[in-house]
């Protein structure tokens, strides 16, 4: 009796286990592509959550404070000039973080991420448009960061193209997978939204974290202040003159210290901060400010003058103060005061345009 001679092969087993094979490349080649797409969408949503809750907490650009009125518009650097622009209106501020925290939220979860790196895209490329505007150094992580954004947004260009076009119905788009493996799917499609919320919560809290703890205060000094008075003789020559002309203090503390500063006659201005140690005595501590040219470790090097002074309100409203060879009597000066008094009306006021 004969052996029974080997089953033929199937004509069709070879190109299914080709098939198979081609499947299985493809599954992982996307996989991969989504893992790639994924890390550059988790850095980007980072940096969007970063930037944002610094602007939702008035923390990057501060707020607008009396404490700086004493430098003029010539002095001020480009980057200074934004800043200060921007640290005026909260209400630019909040709007310019929320956009930029729902963007980084919407980048955290796949269904809504096409949004999140189109709002991204448009807020960068505002942020471009303002840093080289105005000079600010950080060009080319804004110039990344618009890049990174449109680097997401690649799988739905096409749709959006058809729908900038209105090219006839948008389809559905991609859905980011990075476990084509169904059980294990369903398992990171709630560890995923869980592990975002933990991880928005702790960027928001640690950048939180990293500014002062604000608070106002506006009883005296704080104000715009002109020297009235001074016990000093002037000297021959005013760019000699070392008299004190003016005085600006701030209401706005950050952990109790204020902005300040101080125009002398010859015509230098010194900045710093000022502290009320107790009823009636305040502590300076004044600088001139940073020169083109200097770097910001040199500025920081410069040994800052520490001045304890004594203030006393008068029935008049003006302040006398003393201390540290000073004898002056310092008068409010309305004008100075103007940028942060005007405030914002709905309708037209007897002197509108008020533009200068």
């Amino acid at each position: 009796m004969t052996a029974p001679s080997p089953a033929a092969p199937s004509p069709t087993a070879q190109p299914d286990d080709y098939a198979t094979e081609k499947r299985l490349a493809r599954t992982a080649a996307v996989t991969l592509g989504w893992w790639a797409h994924g890390a550059v969408r988790l850095l980007l949503a980072v940096a969007m959550l970063y930037y944002g809750v610094a602007k939702l907490v008035l923390g990057q650009f501060g707020v607008t404070d009396m404490g700086d009125a004493l430098i003029t518009h010539g002095e001020m650097s480009p980057m200074g000039t934004l800043w200060r622009l921007m640290a005026f209106s909260p209400l630019f501020q909040f709007l310019a973080g929320l956009a930029e925290f729902g963007a980084g939220l919407a980048l955290l979860w796949r269904r809504s991420v096409a949004l999140g790196a189109t709002i991204a895209a448009g807020s960068m490329s505002l942020v471009l448009v303002l840093n080289i505007g105005y000079d600010v150094p950080v060009k080319q992580i804004a110039t990344a960061l618009l890049v990174m954004s449109l680097l997401v947004l690649i799988p739905w260009l096409p749709r959006l193209t058809a729908a900038f076009l209105g090219r006839g119905p948008i389809g559905r788009g991609p859905l980011p997978t990075l476990v084509p493996w169904r059980p294990l799917a369903r398992i990171t499609q709630i560890a995923g939204p869980l592990a975002a919320l933990v991880l928005v919560g702790l960027v928001g809290w640690g950048v939180s974290s990293l500014y002062p703890e604000r608070s106002v205060d506006e009883t005296a000094p704080a104000g715009v202040w002109t020297v009235q008075e001074d016990a000093a003789a002037p000297a021959e020559q005013l760019s000699e003159d070392t008299r004190w002309s003016a005085l600006a203090f701030g209401e706005v503390e950050y952990d109790g210290r204020a902005a300040v500063q101080l125009r002398r006659a010859d015509g230098q201005l010194l900045t710093g901060t000022y502290v009320r140690t107790d009823e009636g005595t305040i502590e300076l501590s004044l600088k001139p400010p940073r020169e083109q040219g200097q770097t910001l470790q040199e500025h920081s090097a410069l040994e800052p003058a520490e001045l304890t002074l004594r203030i006393q309100e008068q029935a008049d409203g003006t302040l006398h103060l003393t201390g540290e060879g000073q004898d002056l009597v310092l008068a409010p000066d309305e004008s100075a005061m103007v940028l942060y008094e005007r405030g914002f009306s709905w309708g037209v006021r007897p002197d509108d345009p008020f533009n200068r």
